[in-house]
């Protein structure tokens, strides 16, 4: 699989290079047909896609500076403060997750699905792609809200630089109707699929992961679409394929590889944007997270987070540096734990501090709770997509919709807790104890009353999606849980906004290369492009 990845990576260097090329005078004397790509097998170009999801070092760029920073996993680091934290726009941060998806993910979708069309070989390909389709345009569409969509990506195919902005409820129709249909698109007969770095070509699996995501797309719509959303939810659950199982969590392989470079995307972008530039890492757990795991004894707190004193042997090496956690909690308990709050740097308030008998030295930076070095190798999983996530929605239905499944939601959370701790095993953290799991269960039971319900269940898919952070965000937005209070009320400063913002700003690009479209855009949202107004599904 190494090997392949490797070679798949070459050949879609190639094709980037060959698209480009073709816009290019030194090369007029080739003769060639300048409107015209080179031609690629579709195969080679789905695995750049899928390393492109979490490969990708520009989008985590957007990620670590403002989306974790919004859902108060983290804070303290200088990026997530300065812009996340206070609230400061900065065009350069929050264009990149555009401008990378379309110019370079979303290129390539739109240049597969025109190139196998009449294909039947490449049949099971283009389904997945398809599949791909949904969720990269489910990220931007629920950041930005009203995006180009129908047109999206196709200026250079179509010759079309100003493509429309199109509503949102009606791009979340087209994802339920893609999704339908590419699941049923998949066939034996379809083709074999070599170049998938997810499932390696099992359709099967493939086709759990469009319901599974239909599922998702269908709980969106909860609160501003309650009778699509039962109808859908329905239909999910009654496709003969089946929803993700507990061997199937849809995640893209990652190599070990430490580089900043704009190209390399063969290693997890996530963990290398939460390993930072830096001499030391500075991606610090905000406090509202460390409390909420602290507060209800949660095993994955000590997996998660961990401190970390900094010597001079740990320079750029993060994985040298001293942990010191058991130490904190057995000298000196909980109370030592100072994790950032919202909205403040981690130097600021400065940690008390303690003598470390490991270190025979003065210790305070290192009461921070930082991320764990099990989330900082390159090799850690991209996820799409987890079994614990089809457990805690499926758990959500049981609770609106009883009529619609006949499993309990109370055994659907225990699964969804259950999954959610054991995923992170991928991550190579401490195993858990025989009892560790349903002693969690055991002290923190599932409410009685539907909208306790419904909070813990989405509480829960906040922690799950600590590692994935546009879903954190987006389902934050869609529930209303957790409670998160705006930084201001931390006494930080704030500086373009009182409240945590509900969406990201357009590029300013847009407004000079798209302004008549992207002005239809914003006269849906009040006329200007206001980060505190809400996409057209977040009704909480």
């Amino acid at each position: 699989m190494i090997k392949h990845i490797y070679k798949i990576f070459l050949f879609a260097g190639i094709l980037h290079g060959t698209v480009l090329l073709s816009s290019c005078n030194d090369f007029e004397e080739l003769n060639r047909n300048p409107t015209t790509a080179a031609k690629v097998n579709p195969n080679t170009q789905l695995t750049y896609i899928q390393l492109r999801t979490w490969g990708d070092w520009g989008p985590n760029y957007t990620y670590f500076s403002y989306i974790s920073s919004f859902t108060q996993h983290l804070q303290g680091e200088w990026n997530n403060v300065q812009f996340g934290g206070q609230y400061r726009r900065d065009n350069e941060r929050t264009k990149i997750l555009w401008d990378n998806t379309y110019q370079s993910s979303i290129k390539n979708i739109v240049d597969v699905l025109s190139n196998t069309e009449d294909e039947p070989q490449f049949r099971n390909v283009r389904a997945i792609v398809r599949i791909m389709r949904v969720y990269y345009y489910m990220i931007l569409t629920d950041i930005y809200g009203d995006i180009p969509y129908f047109e999206g990506g196709k200026g250079y195919a179509d010759r079309n630089p100003t493509p429309a902005y199109d509503l949102q409820e009606d791009i979340y129709k087209d994802f339920l109707k893609e999704l339908k249909e590419a699941e049923n698109e998949l066939n034996e007969d379809g083709g074999i699929v070599t170049g998938d770095i997810m499932y390696e070509g099992d359709i099967n699996k493939w086709k759990r992961l469009a319901n599974s995501l239909r599922l998702r797309a269908s709980m969106r719509l909860v609160y501003v679409d309650p009778a699509l959303a039962k109808s859908e939810v329905a239909d999910v659950l009654s496709a003969a394929s089946g929803l993700m199982n507990n061997s199937e969590n849809a995640v893209v392989k990652y190599l070990d590889i430490n580089s900043w470079e704009g190209t390399e995307i063969r290693r997890n972008a996530l963990a290398q944007s939460w390993r930072s530039r830096e001499t030391y890492p500075n991606q610090f757990i905000c406090s509202v997270f460390w409390n909420y795991l602290k507060d209800t004894e949660d095993p994955r707190l000590f997996r998660l987070a961990r401190c970390y004193e900094e010597i001079p042997a740990a320079e750029n090496n993060p994985f040298a540096r001293v942990d010191l956690t058991d130490e904190i909690m057995a000298l000196m308990g909980w109370n030592l734990f100072q994790p950032c709050e919202p909205g403040w740097f981690w130097y600021n308030r400065w940690p008390s501090g303690y003598m470390s008998p490991t270190t025979n030295s003065w210790i305070a930076k290192a009461c921070r709770p930082q991320v764990s070095n099990d989330f900082l190798r390159g090799d850690v999983p991209g996820v799409i997509y987890t079994y614990a996530e089809t457990q805690f929605l499926l758990a959500e239905v049981a609770v609106r919709w009883p009529d619609l499944i006949s499993v309990t939601a109370e055994n659907l959370y225990a699964n969804g807790v259950t999954s959610a701790m054991n995923f992170l095993l991928n991550y190579k953290v401490k195993a858990y104890s025989n009892n560790e799991i349903s002693n969690y269960l055991t002290k923190n039971p599932f409410p009685s009353e539907s909208e306790k319900r419904l909070k813990a269940i989405n509480e829960q898919l906040w922690i799950l999606h600590f590692n994935n952070p546009p879903e954190a965000y987006s389902n934050w937005r869609r529930s209303g849980y957790p409670e998160l209070k705006p930084s201001g009320e931390y006494g930080a400063v704030t500086i373009e906004s009182q409240e945590i913002p509900r969406r990201l700003n357009y590029p300013l690009d847009e407004a000079r290369y798209n302004k008549e479209e992207l002005d239809k855009a914003l006269e849906r949202i009040g006329g200007f492009d206001n980060w505190n107004a809400k996409v057209w599904w977040d009704k909480k």
